[in-house]
């Protein structure tokens, strides 16, 4: 009787949709990939539905999510306001996690070591990854969060991964999108990604 692979697991990636995170959201897919794990993101669903509906789901559908509360800064416009949902969103990982019968682990990122003891004392006692939003540095931040993960991926395997993706990154931009942090532009992303990670890791194409 044939046996099918179990699917893989999901990761949820929750990052700023900022140019200047597209690097940083690049390496998730890739790492992610590297990993066996399927990423997902709040671009990945284009229904109309109330988001926060549609954030829930994601994240509760994953096994795994990234939470990188890096962007700290207040906007310019008036009243200056601070980004306050990948915080929120991290409260809604940790509550999944903590339900009967939950299957989720949450990671959480940072740029700056110590900052989240001030900024979010709640998390006395977590360890957040710290990387300087270049793909080497999140790629090492991963590294660490999966450190006791059976399928461990050299870095060097990573980075071929990630070059791929940048590559297809580039080609969107040039052919039909300059907005990374879209619906399409992630199916594109991924699939890159899966097929970078299966030829760089052949483990994950068994």
């Amino acid at each position: 009787m044939a046996t099918t692979n179990p699917e893989p697991p999901l990761a949820f990636i929750n990052v700023p949709y900022s140019k200047r995170y597209e690097r940083v959201y690049l390496a998730f897919i890739a790492g992610s990939a590297g990993y066996g794990l399927v990423p997902t993101a709040a671009v990945r669903d284009p229904s109309s539905r109330f988001q926060l509906d549609r954030i829930y789901e994601l994240i509760s559908s994953a096994q795994y999510s990234f939470h990188d509360l890096s962007w700290m800064s207040l906007d310019n416009k008036s009243p200056r306001t601070p980004r306050l949902n990948m915080a929120f969103e991290l409260g809604l990982a940790v509550a999944i996690s903590r339900a009967t019968g939950a299957n989720h682990e949450w990671f959480v990122f940072d740029t700056v070591p110590y900052r989240l003891d001030k900024a979010l004392s709640d998390l006395g006692g977590i360890r957040p990854r710290i990387h300087d939003r270049s793909p080497e540095s999140v790629m090492r931040a991963l590294m660490n969060a999966f450190g006791r993960r059976a399928n461990q991926p050299t870095f060097v395997n990573l980075m071929a991964i990630y070059s791929e993706v940048e590559i297809v990154a580039r080609g969107i931009k040039r052919n039909y999108s300059l907005d990374l942090f879209d619906t399409k532009p992630f199916a594109d992303l991924f699939y890159a990604a899966n097929k970078a990670a299966q030829q760089h890791i052949p483990s994950l194409g068994a």
